[in-house]
């Protein structure tokens, strides 16, 4: 009678079967941080000196350099997409508050002349 292998093994010289297993490596994600949904924000409603659309061209590109793999790049692209974001909430603030401002002095010549 001959010695067949296991399902899944291999058969030795000396007639043993051994069972091959398979070994698992998890490697964890890397998590690029795009804020795509942040420089949407700015690109429609807080977009002043195209600072929003500069954020929303690097937020787009970190996300293709990470689907691509190149995650140092995607890093790259989603620090200066985050620095913009940042950028324009601040300028747009700030020109928001002196409209205001503005609008609030010429209102108040206006009621008492």
């Amino acid at each position: 009678m001959q010695n067949y292998p296991a399902p899944g093994g291999n058969m030795m010289q000396d007639n043993s079967a051994y069972t091959v297993q398979p070994v698992v490596v998890s490697v964890p994600d890397q998590i690029v941080k795009d804020d795509i949904i942040f420089s949407t924000f700015n690109l429609h409603f807080c977009n002043p000196c195209c600072l929003g659309f500069g954020a929303f061209y690097n937020s787009i590109k970190a996300r293709d350099s990470r689907l691509l793999g190149n995650l140092p790049m995607a890093h790259s692209y989603g620090a200066t997409a985050r620095r913009l974001n940042i950028a324009a909430v601040i300028v747009g603030s700030i020109s928001l508050l002196i409209l205001i401002i503005i609008l609030s002095k010429s209102f108040s010549k206006v009621t008492s002349s």
